[in-house]
């Protein structure tokens, strides 16, 4: 419900603030006093585009702050968008700001945070439903013609469990979609995947490899020289005629012939012992060398090509040779769950096709209680427009499928089941039927809301309709007629009504008069709510213009009396509701 409204530089309304009554609230005054600037500051709150000449004349920015009370039906359906938004109530409270400025940039704020007009607009149509010849309101959508007939249906059981039903149905089809999106990203990197682990298998590096290949090549690449120094060093120290190694011996050989007793002889005969010993030893060692130094036909190319592929395997991988056999078994794992989503696939297209077939089931169900109510509707509606001082009117609901059938042949599906249905509409006798948002004037979609607010008496989509030009063309009994529906409305749902109708304005539970002044020379707009003795003389006016007689006033007087007594079993029924909740 709308509790409190600021309005700041709009047009004449330089800065008017109203505090709203629950049940109905009736806006009255002179043509061009400002009314339709109200709703004009409501349509921007429910994130209509804002237009630089809305900017009072001399001011940059024009301002409309609103504080709803959320609660309820309304409240369940924001939840999400709020949450979405990581915005809370409070209190059950919110508060939506917007400016306009005179460059055509604005902002706009929900619980003083910015947000988008896409934003303000998901939250805004959940507040407040404007009827006027000039504004978009659900009527005008389509879309809205089908939650009509099934509220007027009442299968809600049906349609949740419908909707649960779909949602399993389309989050299946969104797993499917998700992996065949990325189906070609994922052939391509299996296909890269098989090529690394056939090189890796290929090429097959052992731990340890490296090092040793490493070795063998510094050896191979100084083979030259180190044969000739390992068969120099294995002749001088033990081939040759006086090789190093016979020189010791014969020199051992003579120590030990000298006499004994000398402690230095004995130490020079241990040395040169030890001498000859290191010096076959040397010499042996000598000989593997040589003997290792046998290189094979092509065997330093070989190396060399082994060394290089394992090297360039290493920079590939990022890693060091050791490590390629485990990054090759982390490729294989990854690869078997690549190959594992083909049939991922296969069972959810098992489970697409089931839970698909509960859709059509529950969907065709749903067709077919709205096309046993679709002819009710229409005619209920058209009798309601009869007392709306629409005689001649003529409905029907047209039921039929989605046109986005699949490829397959399929029927399609939506949220609401398989149906599209679309009001026709008729205001004139002999005229031929034809889409609603089409042919009706603003005068006649606010009397047709009327309408399906009187037969949808549980509708709970908004807490706030307002009516602009419900009245236009009309007058006595039909004005009386309006305002009884109005009233009814009222008694589930906050009701905002301009009106120029005293028959209409008796109705209301807080009646403003929307006045145009000259203030320092300056056009204002003034809003005041009436008091009961002001709200005679106010209907006086209305009854009998610019000069209020005692007999109007007398009239006035019997209009308001006659709808209090109307109003007192609705202000009941209110009460109880509310505390209910």
């Amino acid at each position: 419900m709308l509790d409190y409204l600021r309005i700041r530089g709009l047009a004449l309304l330089d800065d008017v603030a109203l505090e709203f009554a629950p049940g109905m609230n009736v806006l009255t005054g002179q043509t061009g006093a400002g009314k339709s600037i109200i709703v004009d500051a409501l349509t921007l709150l429910r994130g209509s585009r804002g237009r630089g000449e809305l900017v009072r004349e001399g001011g940059e920015v024009a301002r409309v702050e609103a504080q709803f009370g959320v609660e309820g039906s309304v409240a369940q359906r924001l939840a999400p968008v709020l949450a979405e938004q990581g915005i809370e109530l409070e209190d059950r409270q919110l508060v939506v700001e917007r400016r306009v400025r005179r460059s055509g940039r604005g902002r706009s704020a929900v619980q003083a945070s910015l947000t988008t007009l896409a934003v303000l607009a998901a939250i805004g149509g959940e507040l407040l439903e404007i009827c006027s010849q000039h504004e978009h309101h659900s009527l005008t959508q389509v879309g809205h013609h089908l939650e009509l007939l099934d509220a007027y249906a009442e299968h809600h059981e049906l349609l949740a469990d419908y909707r649960g039903a779909y949602r399993s149905w389309r989050d299946v089809l969104g797993e499917i979609a998700d992996i065949r999106q990325r189906e070609a990203e994922r052939l391509q990197r299996a296909d890269y995947l098989r090529f690394q682990i056939e090189e890796l298998e290929r090429v097959a590096a052992q731990p340890g490899e490296h090092g040793e290949l490493a070795g063998r090549l510094r050896v191979l690449r100084d083979a030259h020289k180190l044969g000739e120094f390992a068969r120099e060093t294995q002749a001088r120290l033990y081939e040759h005629d006086d090789a190093i190694a016979s020189q010791l011996a014969g020199l051992l050989e003579r120590c030990r012939r000298l006499p004994e007793g000398l402690a230095i002889l004995a130490d020079i005969g241990e040395q040169l012992a030890t001498a000859q010993i290191a010096c076959e030893e040397a010499a042996e060692g000598a000989r593997r060398l040589a003997d290792e130094l046998e290189v094979g036909p092509g065997e330093l190319d070989e190396v060399e090509e082994r060394l290089h592929e394992l090297e360039r395997l290493r920079r590939k991988h990022g890693c060091e040779v050791d490590e390629l056999l485990a990054r090759e078994q982390a490729m294989r794992e990854e690869l078997a769950s690549l190959d594992s989503a083909e049939e991922r696939i296969a069972v959810l297209e098992g489970r697409e096709r089931e839970a698909r077939a509960v859709c059509v089931e529950l969907a065709q169900a749903l067709h077919r209680g709205r096309a046993a109510a679709a002819e009710g509707l229409a005619e209920a509606l058209a009798a309601e427009l009869a007392a709306l001082h629409i005689p001649n009117a003529r409905l029907r609901v047209d039921l039929g499928p989605l046109d986005d059938a699949s490829d397959s042949g399929e029927a399609a599906l939506g949220p609401r089941g398989g149906d599209r249905a679309e009001i026709l509409f008729s205001a004139n006798a002999g005229e031929a039927l034809a889409p609603l948002t089409k042919v009706a004037s603003g005068g006649e979609l606010s009397r047709v809301l009327l309408a399906v607010k009187s037969v949808l008496s549980t509708d709970e989509r908004v807490a706030t309709y307002v009516f602009d030009e419900v009245d236009a063309g009309v007058g006595g009994a039909v004005a009386e007629a309006i305002g009884e529906r109005l009233r009814r409305a009222a008694a589930r749902h906050q009701v905002l009504c301009i009106t120029h109708l005293p028959q209409i304005a008796a109705f209301a539970d807080a009646h403003f008069r929307v006045d145009k002044r000259v203030v320092a020379g300056r056009t204002v707009t003034r809003v005041v709510r009436l008091d009961d003795d002001q709200r005679v003389d106010e209907l006086a006016r209305m009854l009998g213009g610019k000069r209020v007689t005692a007999s109007a006033r007398e009239h006035a007087r019997a209009l308001l009396d006659q709808a209090r007594r109307r109003r007192g079993s609705s202000a009941g029924k209110r009460g109880k509701r509310r505390r209910a909740g």
